[in-house]
């Protein structure tokens, strides 16, 4: 099955966040911010909508694979070396589209984040996979794999960092060059372990 890479744009933020919210239903982290399920799932394409609007589509780095039909396959949103801290006037702007989606649980988010970004590496200057996901129509036929390694391969001389939410991932990422750098817990009750994972170039 031919598979196509391209640079997701505004046109594609709501079908990317359908996608991202289908594979994140229960991620751990997601989890951590709505323990609620049914909460979670009407939350999470409003909140990936949001972030992908204002965080990650600005800086040029959110990849889409599709079909040969154009159905998304899978999408990855990365950010560019030197862009993973967001600066306040972009995080100003997302305001309007995350509360929303977050509301009582903004303190709970707002805390994995500073975990999160504590354990963030701040040398050498990389590429950071935030997020990656495919629908389950489409899992198991290589879309994440497709968008990983034509994000490596277009920047070879430059290290890429990710946070495997779980256990069983790890492999996956190791078969792309990543290896373990750190483990660390969500600062909520259940303390879920992260894994922090480095590409060097």
């Amino acid at each position: 099955m031919p598979i196509t890479t391209l640079a997701a744009t505004a046109a594609h933020i709501d079908a990317c966040a359908a996608v991202l919210a289908e594979g994140f239903a229960d991620d751990p982290v997601m989890s951590s911010i709505w323990p609620d399920q049914n909460r979670r799932y009407r939350a999470l394409p409003r909140y990936f909508a949001a972030s992908l609007r204002h965080f990650h589509l600005p800086g040029g780095g959110v990849q889409i694979a599709t079909d040969q039909h154009d159905h998304i396959g899978g999408v990855a949103t990365w950010d560019p070396p030197g862009q993973w801290e967001q600066p306040f006037s972009r995080t100003l702007c997302a305001i309007p589209g995350l509360f929303p989606a977050l509301r009582a649980r903004t303190p709970a988010a707002l805390a994995i984040r500073r975990t999160l970004d504590e354990h963030h590496p701040h040398t050498p200057r990389h590429w950071y996979l935030a997020n990656i996901a495919t629908p389950a129509s489409h899992r198991g036929q290589g879309y994440a794999a497709r968008l990983i390694t034509d994000r490596l391969a277009g920047a070879p001389d430059t290290a890429a960092y990710l946070v495997c939410t779980r256990e069983e991932n790890i492999r996956f990422y190791e078969r792309f060059g990543f290896t373990m750098s750190a483990t660390f817990n969500l600062p909520v009750a259940a303390k879920p372990p992260m894994w922090a994972m480095i590409r060097e170039p």
